[in-house]
Formats: structure tokens, sequence, C-alpha cells
């Protein structure tokens, strides 16, 4: 699924603002670059989910009424949302078994497969039960660097993969893990900690970013 200018005017226009940044010494170029192609990228998933049919529906009573929501004297419907990691499957539904191999043996991804992530300025190697941690930790959900939660790339289908790449269950699993990295990444960005640590690691947006672009590259024409 390829979109043209007309169907995507937004991300298309996104994509030129992220193209005409020119890095900075600070690297803070990167998350500015990193905003716009996730928005577009958003343009994108969004897109997908209502050609899809998976859209916002009005909530109705067992009499076929509309449920509605009092906000001081006038009454709002009540609606049942679709939640924006349902539209990205959606979307990841499209992705080709190239772009999917593309990702998942890319450099970006081995290094986030190799990386210690760290809390409040400290490493988080292994969480309270052994498990070794890689990735990123999605700062907004942890509060204890004994119980992180974190997006991990996982290791043991990683090697296998490279082992045998036309595993196409594993392909499909660790192309959601990639997703899943890259929207904790957007919220670490955008709800995190405004301070250097995980949420603002330059070095974390500076790797997710070329996977990004793949992305939203491979629904542009």
């Amino acid at each position: 699924m390829r979109f043209k200018r007309y169907e995507l005017p937004f991300a298309y226009s996104m994509m030129t603002a992220a193209r005409r940044i020119r890095p900075r010494r600070d690297g803070g170029y990167l998350f500015e670059q990193y905003f716009l192609y996730w928005t577009a990228f958003n343009n994108i998933y969004t897109t997908i989910s209502n050609i899809k049919g998976c859209q916002t529906q009005v909530k109705k009573n067992t009499d076929g009424s509309v449920v509605t929501i009092p906000n001081g004297n006038v009454n709002i419907p009540d609606v049942a949302l679709v939640s924006e990691g349902d539209q990205m499957y959606l979307a990841l539904d499209e992705f080709k078994d190239d772009l999917k191999h593309a990702l998942i043996i890319h450099d970006s991804t081995k290094y986030f497969l190799n990386r210690v992530p760290f809390w409040q300025g400290a490493k988080i190697e292994y969480d309270h039960i052994g498990q070794r941690v890689n990735g990123v930790i999605n700062v907004n959900y942890t509060s204890d660097r004994k119980y992180p939660v974190w997006s991990p790339i996982d290791i043991q289908y990683y090697q296998e993969y490279l082992e045998n790449p036309e595993n196409h269950e594993i392909k499909d699993f660790l192309a959601r893990q990639i997703i899943d990295l890259l929207y904790t990444i957007r919220m670490n960005l955008m709800q995190g900690s405004k301070k250097l640590d995980d949420a603002n690691d330059i070095k974390v947006v500076e790797n997710a970013l070329p996977l990004l672009e793949l992305i939203v590259n491979s629904f542009i024409r």
C-alpha cells in the first residue's frame, strides 16, 4: 500500500520539513526530525485504519439510542475509540516482507538489541527476576528500577531469525517489537522526563530515526 501526495498531503509536508532540518552540534535536530517523521507515520496509520473501516464508533444503548455524557448544559455522545496501537498494527499488516527484513537486520535494531537502558541516571541491565533488559525503558510507566517497563528486542528470536530469515512468524513478531519500541521512544519524548535520561537520549533517537524513515518512505511514492 503506497500513497500519492494528494492522499497524504500532511505526511508529505512533514517529510519535506524533516529533510530541511540541518545537523547541529547539540544533536537536538534529531528530536525535531523524529517528531516530524512520527507525525507523518501517524497520518499513514490513521489513514490505513480508516480505509480498513477501523474507526471511532458512537456508543448505543440496547434500545438503539445514543449514549451521551453530560457536559454542563449539553450532552455529548460517548464513543468507543480505536487505540493508537490497533491503528499501528493495521499499518504493520501492510508492511512488505522486504521492509520487515530491512528493519530487523538494520544496524539500529542491533544497537537496541545490545543496548543497556538507563533510568534516572542509572543503567538497568537486569530486572528483579534476572531478565536481561535491552531496548528502551518506558519512562512514563516505570517507577522502580527493580521493576522496569521496557520495549525489548527479543534476543533469542533475533538470533533464530538470522539463522532462518524465512520464518515468517518470527519476522512478524520482531517487526511488531520494532514498532512498539519506536512508539515507546515517541511517548518518552512527549510524556517522559525533560532531563537527559532514557527519554531524551540523543543516541536512542539517532538510531530510531533511520528505522522510522524506512517505514514512512515505504508508504510514500
